[in-house]
């Protein structure tokens, strides 16, 4: 154990302890250079003397501080202390998912859904970079106060996962969550992953785990050996599309489960749609079998030896009755062609019995093939050769399914069709930016769909015009071109109500729209037949929202559908923060101010001591003016035994800050700070 108060690599004062696990300790410290909290994850003292274990763990610190992700704990730094492996991580102030659950059941399905959206997404990411994490379970999730989600342990269990150092207790806490072939002792791959995220879900459905035990032994056999128990059974309300995604993660067959979590994610967000309420239960193809030998009823062993082959023959020749007249086949052998007419008979019999069974043996239902992240071409080969027909080819845009590989299935792999039927595609359209198509002119439903296809939400706003058709699109909010995430833009098309009831004059008088709000302008245009074409501006003068100018000028008069430009302020441009860091280094000279301890009470912890400050060494204060702290309040106030480096960061938008540094009550570094 570490003490409370140690100074980690000279930066990292130990605060508290965070966990005990049976590798490694995790610790709450404080970065004395950038003033904010951190967890520290120290290599356990017993295995420090291991050079492998040791490189082992710094080499996967570096490998984990690659997968830079919203949804995985950041990996801030990695050093060694007197030789001591530690990884400086962010420090996530929150409940771990296992006490969230615990706290929260039941969980709101779409609350699930975000939840392990987010696990799903991180695990992507780390599959990409070859990383299994190996250990997943709610204990390693944690949440912050937002509702985030950051996994916590990623790469640690493939490292240290070595007969020399692997730990009985770190092991057997993870059982409920391991998958057949983890217990065994078998290869642990990236499904093996995605059978503990299946028990996460399931957890996260119901609150409990599938599978308990008196022993640690008894749960990994039900995991081997027992079917998930159904949540169906427990809860009516939970759809089977969604029980079908655990079902499919936690399949006993790694062959059954899906191919990544890509796929897993994408079943699941349309897990709730209406149009899957109807999905049958999901069912393995590669179940287990019973691999007993079955002996077919009036089955003869053949004979073994010639003499009881013989006897087996006359005996057969003497049970032949006797015929005083040969059949037809008889003269047909007599004859010195009769082989001809058994070859010919032959023929038909095989023929017939083919046409029989190639018609009667067919099974009337068919499982639909994973035909996920292969070519679009392969996939409707694959779902045909099954016996399916192809459906609807549905573009979407992906940022994990190279273009032109299938997404996912709808009914999704697994699902039992009656021979014959439409299975739909889900095909990736490619990257997230993408171009916005034109669709000015355009019929309405038409454009939307098209729209929708690419994963744009569409916004209808209608509109008179005595230009456009009814029904077709005036205009569209975002230009065509223009290259945007899909996901994440909202379009807005404005549709034609056709012309506007005849009114006593066919032209209006604009009205000075200058200092008006985005609404009510809005609202004027609707009024009066008019068509916005909306600009956005800086603006010092105006304030955000409220129109700058309009384009014909007010006093215009203009026919009703006319086009009106207004630009729209977006208020003043601010000013991006610029952090500027000054370094410094202040020298121990060893004659510490005897009264310097005794003046402040504020100090750091160190200062609360008994002993006098010529045994704490030299007194440094530290001041600094920023846009967030004051010149007449102290920044840092520590003692110091040795020549001592800092970084301190200054946030300045305007003008200069301002550095000072007291060693012992004396000035020893006064100086402005700018950009």
């Amino acid at each position: 154990m570490i003490d409370k108060g140690y100074l980690l690599g000279e930066r990292y004062r130990i605060i508290d302890t965070l966990g005990e696990g049976g590798m490694a300790n995790v610790y709450l410290a404080e970065d004395i250079i950038l003033q904010r909290k951190v967890a520290v994850k120290i290599l356990r003292l017993d295995l420090q003397n291991e050079p492998q274990t040791q490189a082992r763990f710094q080499r996967e610190a570096l490998a984990t501080s690659e997968l830079s992700h919203p949804n995985i704990v950041s990996v801030l730094d990695v050093g060694t202390d007197h030789g001591l492996p530690y990884m400086v991580m962010e420090y996530v102030d929150g409940p771990d998912l296992k006490e969230y659950i615990r706290e929260n059941s039941p969980l709101d399905l779409r609350e699930v859904i975000r939840i392990m959206d987010q696990i799903l997404s991180a695990v992507a990411l780390a599959h990409k970079h070859n990383v299994i994490h190996r250990d997943l379970k709610p204990q390693n999730i944690l949440m912050d106060k937002r509702g985030n989600i950051k996994i916590a342990d990623f790469g640690i269990a493939v490292a240290l996962n070595q007969s020399s150092i692997t730990q009985t207790n770190s092991v057997m806490g993870s059982v409920h969550y391991m998958s057949p072939e983890q217990t065994r002792g078998g290869l642990v791959t990236k499904q093996s992953d995605i059978y503990s995220l299946g028990i996460i879900l399931y957890e996260l459905i119901t609150g409990t785990v599938p599978f308990n035990g008196d022993t640690p032994v008894s749960v990994a056999l039900k995991h081997a050996q027992e079917p998930i128990p159904s949540i169906r059974k427990k809860d009516k309300s939970v759809p089977q599309a969604l029980e079908n995604v655990v079902l499919k993660a936690t399949a006993k067959d790694p062959r059954d489960r899906y191919a990544s979590a890509q796929v897993m994610k994408a079943d699941l967000d349309s897990s709730l749609d209406p149009e899957r309420s109807d999905e049958p239960i999901f069912v393995p193809n590669h179940g287990n079998s019973d691999d007993k030998t079955i002996v077919l009823p009036g089955f003869k062993p053949q004979k073994t030896t010639a003499e009881e082959s013989k006897k087996e023959e006359k005996s057969e020749v003497e049970e032949t009755p006797k015929k005083e007249k040969k059949s037809f086949w008889q003269n047909v052998k007599a004859h010195k062609w009769w082989w001809i007419f058994s070859v010919i008979a032959a023929g038909l019999i095989i023929f017939i019995m083919i046409f029989a069974l190639s018609g009667n043996n067919q099974p009337k239902q068919v499982n639909v093939p994973d035909v996920t992240n292969i070519a679009e071409n392969a996939a409707e080969r694959r779902l045909e050769a099954a016996g399916l027909q192809v459906g609807k080819i549905i573009r979407r845009q992906s940022d994990d399914v190279k273009k032109g590989y299938v997404i996912a299935t709808n009914p999704t792999a697994g699902n039992s069709l009656d021979r014959g039927k439409s299975v739909n595609l889900i095909v990736s359209s490619g990257s997230s930016m993408v171009k916005v198509p034109d669709v000015v002119g355009d019929d309405y439903d038409k454009a939307a769909e098209k729209l929708e296809n690419q994963g744009f939400d569409v916004v209808r706003e209608d509109q008179f015009s005595s230009k456009i058709t009814q029904g077709n699109i005036i205009s569209q909010s975002i230009a065509a071109g223009v290259e945007v995430k899909p996901t994440q833009t909202t379009i807005t098309l404005v549709v034609s109500r056709g012309k506007a009831p005849r009114q006593r004059s066919n032209t209006v008088t604009l009205k000075d729209l200058h200092n008006y709000s985005l609404k009510s302008a809005q609202d004027y245009a609707r009024d009066h037949g008019l068509t916005l074409q909306i600009n956005q501006e800086y603006s010092d003068d105006v304030e955000k929202g409220l129109i700058i100018s309009m384009d014909p000028g007010p006093g215009t008069k203009v026919d009703r559908g006319s086009t009106i430009a207004i630009k729209v302020s977006r208020g003043p441009k601010e000013e991006k923060e610029t952090t500027i860091t000054k370094n410094f280094t202040v020298n121990y000279v060893g004659t510490a101010d005897d009264s310097a301890g005794e003046t402040d009470n504020n100090k750091d912890e160190d200062s609360s001591s008994s002993k006098s400050s010529s045994t704490k060494g030299d007194h440094v204060q530290i001041y600094i003016k920023d846009d967030d702290h004051y010149l007449s309040n102290i920044y840092r106030d520590l003692y110091i035994k040795r020549d001592m480096s800092f970084s301190i960061p200054f946030s300045i938008k305007n003008g200069a800050g301002q550095l000072r540094v007291v060693r012992n009550g004396e000035t020893i570094l006064n100086e402005k700070v700018t950009k």
